[in-house]
């Protein structure tokens, strides 16, 4: 490999059966990030966020039934579409996200470093990640849920389940697990959401961080919420 070639933290192997997943098929942006070490270092991991954001200025995702009928090239350079690529997003050469609004992103990745994930940098290569909602809320505010927004996220959420298989699914945000635990086809458990202050913040159950360490550390029997 030369030293400039880009090293890339995801796997490709699943994108045939993800195409089919009819979601993806609209938005194949949105496909998940499936590590490219996903498994090597067990349990086989997925961690299930709330929402992408588009900025205030984007329209298409304001209305539910509009966003579903639509597709990404529906979209235009001033929607920012990048901001809806899961792996664009996750798939930082050394671990480090930037933005204000990526601070979950640092946070999981200095837990699973915590956790035991070895060789520094981008710990993702480890474990696979997406939202629970498929459709994005307004940049600094929580998706307004709704009928439609649950009906794709469960359809979504367990097609690519029985693609990758994974045997330890963690919510990271209290409001996807609230809304989507019981409709998925495997146990999970739910931690808050990394970039809240409950991650620090101890509670009867202890830190949100702490939490997420003792779901992969010792991950039977599973916590539901």
């Amino acid at each position: 490999m030369s030293m400039t070639e880009k090293v890339t933290h995801y796997s490709q192997n699943y994108d045939e059966a993800f195409e089919q997943l009819p979601h993806y098929q609209a938005y194949p942006r949105m496909r998940p990030f499936v590590g490219r070490l996903y498994g090597h270092h067990s349990p086989k991991i997925l961690l299930i966020a709330e929402s992408h954001y588009l900025p205030p200025e984007s329209s298409l995702h304001l209305d539910a039934q509009h966003w579903y009928e639509g597709t990404e090239s529906s979209l235009s350079d001033s929607d920012k579409p990048g901001w809806i690529n899961t792996r664009g997003i996750l798939d930082k050469p050394n671990g480090q996200w930037k933005a204000k609004g990526h601070e979950i992103y640092r946070r999981l990745n200095r837990a699973l470093g915590e956790a035991g994930y070895s060789g520094g940098g981008n710990l993702f290569r480890y474990v696979a990640f997406m939202n629970g909602f498929q459709r994005p809320a307004i940049t600094g505010d929580s998706l307004k849920v709704q009928k439609k927004d649950i009906d794709v996220a469960t359809e979504t959420l367990n097609g690519v389940i029985d693609i990758i298989k994974p045997e330890l699914v963690i919510f990271v945000s209290k409001k996807a697990s609230r809304h989507l635990a019981k409709r998925i086809n495997i146990k999970s458990s739910s931690v808050p959401h990394p970039a809240c202050p409950w991650w620090y913040r101890a509670s009867k159950r202890g830190t949100g961080k702490a939490r997420f360490l003792h779901c992969i550390l010792d991950p039977h029997p599973y916590s539901q919420n």
